[in-house]
């Protein structure tokens, strides 16, 4: 009987006997030089991560440790969803050198050397852990199954959010946003002269389009086409040429295909109906980098009250998206009258 299985929707009907956990041990501990060194807790995730793919040949999306309390349990087990929607379960031999860094993990994190059932979540950018008690109707070496599907990862559901995700922007997509350019380009030639400022020349964006556009789904909207026709980016200021903004939108999109739609959604948040509640969308495209991970965008998938191509600030100080301008036109409008903004 393997240890490593495929995932199926069935999953959360199987028990404890329908898995085997069969023991290995890990190699990839480090010696234990500084017991209290903030970083142990990292390398201790880590060197299971690396001891797992080692042992099964994939890359781990996620791994959970489930500690004993030496009463139900005296033995260590853990649950790995690997690549390709495989999960491997298996027992961690309890040796010397992995009872020395468990036991001081444990005494950090409770400031006690009292053992509790606690189920750990490892992953690259993960380190988490709750009570095993929090699920004393799944867990208890019963249904297993269950309590695993609790922890499965995006990225074996990924359809099922992405369509979730589809099924709510699509309500709010509007691509066809419109803008007198004359004015455009009359506003955003006076703002240079006026603040003394020069334009990186223009150039072929097609291949940058064509990329967008394969990533997307959606061509790269017009508005900003032809906004870029004028310039490729502005020296010394936060205006962005075509090679960052789809450099940053990619980064972003990275993230909204990560997260799932509840995560992205904020509902606590409120911004007048304008803009979404959400933390980003695909369809928000950067062109002005504030810094520090912040930035306005134009905005192609406005809330009930919200234009589209509307001006929007977002990023990662914010919860959610807010209304910047109600257009490119009344934005540039603005930077006349706020000389710090501009400035990169």
């Amino acid at each position: 009987m393997t240890n490593i299985i495929q995932y199926t929707e069935d999953l959360n009907k199987m028990k404890w006997d329908d898995f085997n956990f069969n023991a290995f041990q890990v190699n990839t501990l480090p010696p234990l030089k500084d017991p209290d060194h903030y970083n142990n807790c990292f390398v201790f995730r880590d060197s299971l991560l690396e001891a797992i793919e080692k042992h099964s040949g994939k890359e781990v999306f996620k791994l959970l440790l489930i500690s004993p309390d030496n009463i139900s349990s005296t033995k260590f087990y853990t649950i790995a969803f690997l690549e390709g929607k495989f999960i491997l379960t298996a027992e961690i031999e309890n040796t010397n050198l992995f009872s020395t860094w468990f036991s001081t993990l444990n005494r950090n994190k409770n400031n006690t050397k009292k053992l509790s059932s606690t189920i750990y979540s490892f992953g690259k950018n993960l380190f988490s852990s709750q009570p095993a008690s929090n699920f004393k109707e799944k867990y208890s070496y019963k249904n297993t199954g269950a309590l695993i599907a609790d922890f499965i990862p995006n990225q074996f559901i990924a359809e099922k959010l992405a369509k979730e995700k589809a099924d709510f922007l699509g309500n709010f997509i509007q691509l066809d946003a419109k803008i007198d350019f004359t004015k455009v380009k009359q506003h955003f030639e006076t703002l240079l002269t006026e603040k003394e400022l020069e334009i990186i020349p223009p150039k072929n964006n097609e291949t940058i389009y064509t990329e967008f556009e394969q990533e997307a789904g959606f061509p790269f909207p017009a508005i900003i086409k032809n906004f870029l026709s004028l310039h490729n980016g502005v020296k010394n200021t936060a205006f962005m040429g075509a090679e960052n903004i789809l450099k940053e939108w990619k980064e972003w999109k990275a993230i909204y295909d990560d997260w799932t739609q509840e995560e992205l959604l904020d509902t606590y948040s409120t911004n007048q109906g304008k803009t979404l509640l959400m933390y980003t969308t695909p369809y928000w495209i950067p062109f002005f980098d504030l810094q520090n991970g912040n930035f306005l965008a134009f905005d192609f998938a406005p809330n009930t009250k919200g234009i589209p191509g509307q001006i929007i600030r977002y990023g990662a100080d914010q919860e959610i998206g807010y209304i910047h301008a109600t257009s490119l036109i009344d934005f540039l409008e603005k930077l006349m009258d706020n000389e710090d903004e501009i400035i990169n």
